[in-house]
């Protein structure tokens, strides 16, 4: 029995998507890396039998602006046409301690202190974070951590990440450290108990295009971060390739969201390359994003030991849900048709555990985007003003760096990230006094 849900701010109820009516004409969804091929298995589907009725799928409304908000109501057309006044950059503070931490330890020479302390860690996240920061459209900045202990998840589904080896002690080291260094920055550090940093990340990034028409860039390179894409939300994806063809050449679409420096060099020589819902459309056949939560719970996370559905893998569970829209016409379908010519795939989507493991798994790989918790609501977490995301009103301080420039340089013996941080002052103390 599933222990009593005890996350008050976390809506945890299913919520899909309507589907398509199946093709007359559905393709061989075989799949070597899905299963066994049941192309010849097919073949007892009952010639002429009715096909069951199911609701077409309904696409993101012409306003959808990502992570499951629209532009808001009455915004100019001008400001429309330019993605709002702000620019919100999230950062995912877990991705990048550990791809720090494995970073280094690949090169197997760490970066030492006069007392022989280990500052590798805090080295790469100090210029990380100063990339962010250097960005000239970004008018707003939080870093985002996972809190200590179980999540929702875990209420829902007790093997939650339970085949996760143990987190290595360096890292479990260097996660405090790096949360006080952020502070001591003053760079606003979010985190909650009970919830991921991925739900953190989707629920300010809903406020922020919901209530103020803003941009959002959310800095991983999760792919489970897909499903919040659109228009006005994207991410910088850390030392990432941009999508290319079957040729290796970098697709160029045209620019269809609020981002005007998609193609700047600027971005990949911050290793920040960025991954839009155009690329999501042009790599996954024209889903919409927000379709990629079932795609993950139907393929499944070994990572997070989430099981998904049994033979469907990464290229069926695309064409699945071009052809029926989401896990309920999938499951529709293979109740009620043989239109999935993949035997095995069509008997575990129409079996009792398929379609519950599958319901399952959306709720566990779904990002929340409304948590109501107060320390993510206004008037604790704001966008304007003193104390909140607001970049113009932390950086250049007051000093003018000088404080945390000698915190950097002389308490934590990173020379270059201090260099780096009068140089961030400097040019945006010019550029808010201009």
């Amino acid at each position: 029995r599933a222990p009593a849900h005890r996350t008050p701010w976390v809506d945890a109820r299913p919520r899909g998507f309507a589907a398509v009516p199946a093709s007359a004409a559905s393709p061989n969804l075989d799949d070597p890396r899905d299963g066994s091929s049941d192309a010849s298995q097919g073949s007892d589907a009952s010639e002429g039998a009715p096909r069951a009725f199911v609701q077409p799928y309904v696409p993101q409304p012409p306003d959808y602006a990502g992570a499951g908000a629209c532009v808001p109501a009455g915004e100019s057309e001008s400001s429309r046409r330019r993605g709002g006044a702000g620019h919100v950059a999230l950062v995912d503070g877990m991705s990048v301690i550990f791809r720090s931490h494995y970073g280094w330890q690949s090169r197997g020479n760490p970066l030492l202190d006069s007392k022989g302390h280990d500052i590798s860690v805090l080295y790469s996240v100090a210029h990380a974070v100063l990339a962010v920061m250097e960005l000239e459209s970004v008018t707003h900045l939080a870093v985002c951590f996972d809190a200590k202990g179980k999540t929702f998840r875990h209420e829902m589904f007790a093997d939650y990440k339970a085949n996760r080896p143990a987190t290595p002690p360096e890292i479990k080291k260097a996660i405090p450290e790096v949360i006080t260094m952020l502070k001591q920055m003053n760079i606003p550090v979010l985190t909650l108990a009970g919830v991921e940093a991925d739900d953190i990340i989707g629920t300010v990034a809903h406020r922020a295009v919901a209530e103020l028409g803003f941009r959002v860039s959310i800095i991983s390179p999760d792919k489970d971060f897909f499903q919040l894409l659109g228009p006005r939300v994207r991410q910088l994806r850390p030392n990432g390739k941009n999508f290319v063809d079957s040729e290796g050449v970098i697709v160029q679409r045209p620019n269809t969201d609020a981002f005007a420096d998609y193609h700047e060099p600027n971005l990949s020589g911050k290793g920040l390359v960025p991954y839009t819902e155009s690329d999501f459309r042009n790599e996954f056949d024209d889903l919409d994003p927000a379709q990629f939560v079932d795609v993950l719970a139907m393929v499944g996370d070994a990572s997070d030991n989430v099981p998904g559905v049994e033979g469907v893998g990464p290229k069926t569970a695309p064409r699945l849900l071009k052809l029926y829209g989401n896990i309920e016409g999938c499951v529709e379908n293979a109740q009620t048709t043989n239109d999935i010519k993949n035997k095995r795939v069509r008997e575990n989507l129409k079996s009792p555990k398929g379609a519950a493991s599958a319901y399952l798994c959306r709720n566990l790989v779904k990002i929340r985007t409304e948590l109501n918790a107060p320390t993510l609501a206004s008037p604790a977490l704001t966008f304007e003003g003193p104390g909140s995301l607001e970049l113009r009103h932390r950086v250049p301080p007051e000093d003018e760096g000088a404080a945390i420039g000698e915190y950097l340089e002389r308490g934590l013996e990173l020379g270059s990230a201090a260099d780096r941080w009068r140089d961030l002052c400097r040019k945006r103390g010019g550029r808010s006094s201009g």
